[in-house]
């Protein structure tokens, strides 16, 4: 994607932004008073997309939220929590005009965000401004930590496109002793931090990106993106999800790139929303960096894995994972309050001070981003017990939302790729 057309998508996203905040201020707050009668249900409203080209996604984020709470508890100490799904489509138009339906006819108290980032971008300035707490699932933007920290209100739970990739950026270069790398990233904040946090650590440490490859949003054929790669690159590291990242796996075979140059990518190059969708001859030998692998052995990751397949007839992705964990945050944050939401605030403060080990590992907040210090790891497409599974064969420990950067190197990365693509 070009800058300026990256500018120009921001601008869309920022004058629906500013939008809500108008609406934002002239609002009221969107939670309960101090009192709350016995047996009240908690509201949620659930933003996902379940058409388009994140449906997917979207559905493995419900299916994980809806096993979650079918384990921890769908009702607490007598409050039941009562959840609206919607569907945003991916779109951050539909998402915000959404938004404002929960809280203002729904009366929701808490809303789990958007899955697009462009939508979290959208959304969250005005669900957080009416008072009302939003779990996100990425944090896009620093705008996003800001007004976590303006509003009192708020936290990331799922995770951040630097932590994963700049450890990936780092294991690239000191353990596979790669040193020419093409990037090949989605056309949004999300692939622009992704690539922007792989290129950071691996430059710095001495490589070169050779090219890098951006991805327009409603892109179905990706076979133009795999012939515009260098043959002289040493490896690929790709930033896509879903329906785009099987189509891209698939086609780099076709294209004769597999047994040539290793693939690598972010945790959604392979995971489970994309891998049944890929050839296993494809597939196998894929490297990614992930907060969430399904094959990880930990006994927590076995029981969810085999829930959820023995449930939905597949093995969990990465979102089914972030779905399961936003519930397991929720109900222990209502454990906490003995079920009663009596403000946003305080539904907002028992779920950001949850400390828990979810499928994914251990998960706490960082207190500067309200964004997740979490393991990740580095994981290989393997067969196992008859599928393909992302096998962990590296963990790195309790990494904070910056990854492998000095935070003070990430902040100003991470601010220019919340807007447009990185440059080198």
């Amino acid at each position: 994607m070009s800058k300026s057309l990256g500018r120009r998508r921001w601008l869309a996203v920022a004058a629906v932004t500013a939008a809500a905040a108008t609406a934002a201020a002239c609002g009221s707050g969107g939670s309960s008073g101090g009192s709350v009668s016995p047996h009240a249900p908690v509201k949620v409203g659930y933003l996902v997309p379940m058409t388009g080209v994140f449906t997917k996604n979207g559905v493995s984020e419900e299916n994980g939220f809806k096993l979650g709470l079918k384990q921890f508890g769908s009702s607490v100490d007598g409050h039941p929590i009562q959840v609206t799904y919607v569907n945003d489509q991916g779109d951050p138009s539909v998402s915000l005009a959404d938004a404002r339906k929960l809280v203002t006819a729904n009366h929701v108290q808490l809303v789990e965000g958007p899955l697009v980032s462009s939508a979290i971008a959208a959304v969250a300035p005005y669900v957080l401004g009416q008072g009302v707490p939003e779990d996100d699932l990425y944090l896009a933007s620093p705008q996003q930590a800001q007004f976590y920290s303006k509003y009192g209100l708020g936290l990331t739970s799922g995770w951040d496109g630097f932590a994963p990739t700049t450890v990936g950026a780092r294991w690239a270069y000191n353990t596979m002793h790669w040193r020419h790398i093409t990037t090949v990233g989605l056309g949004i904040s999300f692939g622009w931090q992704g690539v922007g946090g792989f290129a950071s650590q691996f430059t710095k440490l001495g490589g070169k990106i050779d090219k890098s490859i951006w991805v327009p949003v409603n892109s179905v054929d990706l076979s133009s993106f795999v012939s515009a790669i260098p043959a002289s690159t040493q490896a690929v590291f790709v930033v896509l999800s879903g329906p785009q990242a099987a189509n891209f796996v698939n086609s780099y075979q076709q294209f004769g790139l597999k047994k040539k140059v290793p693939l690598m990518g972010i945790t959604t190059l392979t995971d489970q929303a994309a891998l049944p969708a890929e050839k296993p001859s494809a597939a196998l030998g894929v490297y990614t960096d992930a907060q969430y692998c399904d094959g990880n052995q930990a006994p927590v990751n076995q029981k969810f894995a085999n829930a959820y397949h023995a449930k939905f007839g597949e093995y969990p992705s990465y979102y089914s994972d972030a779905g399961f964990t936003k519930a397991q945050i929720l109900v222990t944050a209502l454990k906490a309050l003995h079920g009663k939401v009596t403000s946003g605030k305080a539904l907002s403060d028992a779920m950001r001070a949850v400390t828990i080990t979810s499928p994914r590992g251990p998960v706490s907040l960082d207190h500067s981003t309200w964004s997740p210090v979490q393991n990740q790891y580095i994981c290989k497409v393997e067969q196992a017990g008859g599928s393909l599974r992302n096998v962990p064969i590296t963990t790195f420990r309790n990494v904070p939302p910056w990854g492998t950067l000095p935070k003070a190197a990430w902040q100003p990365v991470f601010a220019r790729t919340s807007s447009g693509p990185p440059s080198f």
